[in-house]
């Protein structure tokens, strides 16, 4: 354990904590991928040194100790608790894997150093989740300041002409927002997929007039049929049909919001992201979804990364009995 790498452990320690009390900077994707780069450094220092990496190790259990303590209320409930111990489940076999790979690469055999490299990744996913859990969650409780002036909200699969829950609550987010600032204009994003029988922008059109918006109030994009789609078209209903560029917070659900932020990134459209509540009842399903969708979208960075570990581990590979 060198002074460099327990030095950038402690940096990331600091960036849990920050996410941990909800700090405004901390809900933001530059500070999550800083975060990922920061433990992928530490990761490649300590096989360069032929070592373990035990303080990102410790660094990434209590990351995650911070996210059950901040998630506490969760084990109250019946369909939340369901939720953990099956989110809890696939991390402990993820962690499984790990170990046994990493005990495999002891063995002295041609390719043992394909096992090292194996458990490298395995561990960094392990600890890239905790950070992505960890940034997402704070975008639920993120408070945008009144300087914005239009809402967006981003559609999600429907089955009759009304929203589903979980759409629902995006809606009642944006409402939430809207009182805050009565004068912000919606866009509503969501295409008709071939099983739904309206598009998703009008039965979030038809939700927000029930609860007391004013129709001219009300802008669709009801062409997307993906989250890529729904930023790259809004971007060009935007510059077809304003006049200035507005200031926009981007709603959507809490697993998803980080993704629709790096698509804004991509097509130059600023958002400032807000979340919303999701179903305990596939939740896990959508985080792990969305957090590999998120990290696809950095494929360059893992690229290079993965590059950089296998090269690292092949000159481990004669050093592992010092391991």
């Amino acid at each position: 354990m060198s002074m460099l790498t327990l030095s950038i452990c402690t940096v990331i320690f600091i960036i849990y904590l920050c996410m941990f009390l909800n700090f405004k900077f901390s809900a933001h994707l530059s500070t999550y991928i800083a975060n990922v780069i920061l433990g992928y450094s530490v990761v490649v220092i300590h096989i360069g040194e032929h070592a373990i990496p035990i303080d990102l190790i410790i660094v990434t259990f209590l990351g995650a100790l911070l996210l059950h303590i901040k998630h506490k209320h969760l084990m109250q409930h019946r369909m939340s608790a369901r939720f953990l111990k099956r989110l809890y489940y696939v991390v402990f076999k993820l962690s499984v894997f790990t170990l046994a790979c990493f005990y495999i690469s002891f063995i002295p055999f041609g390719i043992n150093v394909i096992f090292l490299w194996i458990s490298a990744i395995a561990f960094s996913t392990i600890f890239t989740f905790i950070c992505y859990v960890s940034c997402s969650s704070n975008f639920l409780n993120n408070k945008p300041k009144y300087n914005f002036d239009t809402i967006l909200v981003l559609g999600a699969g429907i089955f009759t002409e009304h929203v589903t829950p979980m759409l629902g609550s995006r809606l009642d987010q944006a409402l939430t927002l809207y009182k805050q600032q009565p004068q912000a204009t919606f866009i509503l994003s969501g295409g008709q997929g071939p099983d739904e029988p309206i598009s998703e922008a009008l039965a979030m059109q038809r939700y927000l007039i029930s609860q007391g918006v004013k129709p001219d109030r009300i802008v669709l994009e009801d062409q997307s049929t993906s989250t890529s789609e729904n930023i790259q078209f809004t971007k060009s209903l935007i510059d077809s049909q304003f006049d200035t560029v507005p200031k926009i917070v981007c709603v959507t659900s809490q697993f998803h919001i980080m993704r629709a932020l790096r698509f804004g990134q991509k097509y130059n459209l600023k958002l400032t992201g807000v979340g919303s509540h999701t179903p305990y009842h596939f939740f896990e399903v959508a985080l792990i979804r969305d957090f590999l969708a998120l990290m696809y979208q950095y494929k360059l960075l893992l690229t290079i990364y993965f590059a950089t570990l296998f090269f690292i581990s092949i000159i481990a590979y004669w050093f592992i009995p010092n391991i």
